[in-house]
């Protein structure tokens, strides 16, 4: 696959997606690429209420998580259609308290951060307590990773953080816990094409 040369462009906005009938909302912020490698400063988060509004509260209660993969190039890719429902409990709750770690310790930094490989790679569901939506979630799985929560009930509003400095030390186990809820290995969870990524933060060598 041959990936369009970079153009970086402003990401200050919010993108709503729809994939098979599953809403989701992808928060996304500072500097980068379609399809290749961007940058943007760390302190890039995004809070309108605490990690309570988040639906973080019901962590315990959670039961079953679903997960629907987008992506979104402009170059079609060979990654296949995948939509997953996960109903085991220790590994649903060990994904949302992941997500919520991360938004409870959302890095303060203002260091520069290298994306590489920004390819548009999503991951989107719903966390359930039996069939009450407890909240919904938007894991953006390439690049600087990136995740956004969002509780249930009207007037609830997204809360989202950048997964690096503080955040990332906060949940170690995330990549670990998301290729167990979707029932593949973590290189086929950030890279389901096949294809090298250079996941780390520094510059793609």
């Amino acid at each position: 696959m041959e990936l369009i040369p970079p153009h970086p462009r402003p990401r200050h906005m919010t993108l709503s997606r729809t994939a098979r009938g599953l809403a989701t909302t992808a928060i996304a912020a500072g500097l980068a690429t379609l399809a290749g490698c961007g940058t943007y400063v760390a302190n890039g988060a995004t809070s309108a209420n605490d990690t309570t509004a988040t639906g973080c509260a019901s962590v315990n209660d959670a039961t079953k998580v679903t997960a629907i993969r987008a992506m979104h190039l402009v170059e079609p890719t060979r990654a296949a259609g995948l939509e997953k429902t996960d109903t085991n409990p220790v590994t649903v709750r060990a994904l949302f308290r992941d997500f919520c770690q991360v938004l409870s310790h959302k890095d303060t930094s203002n260091a520069v951060l290298h994306c590489p490989m920004e390819i548009g790679l999503s991951y989107g569901g719903t966390f359930y307590a039996g069939s009450r939506a407890l909240a919904s979630y938007v894991f953006e799985a390439s690049g600087c990773e990136r995740v956004t929560v969002t509780a249930a009930g009207p007037g609830a509003k997204p809360e989202s953080t950048v997964v690096a400095g503080t955040a990332a030390a906060a949940a170690p186990s995330l990549h670990d816990d998301m290729a167990k809820t979707l029932g593949l290995s973590v290189t086929q969870v950030f890279v389901p094409y096949g294809a090298h990524v250079n996941q780390g933060s520094g510059p793609s060598k």
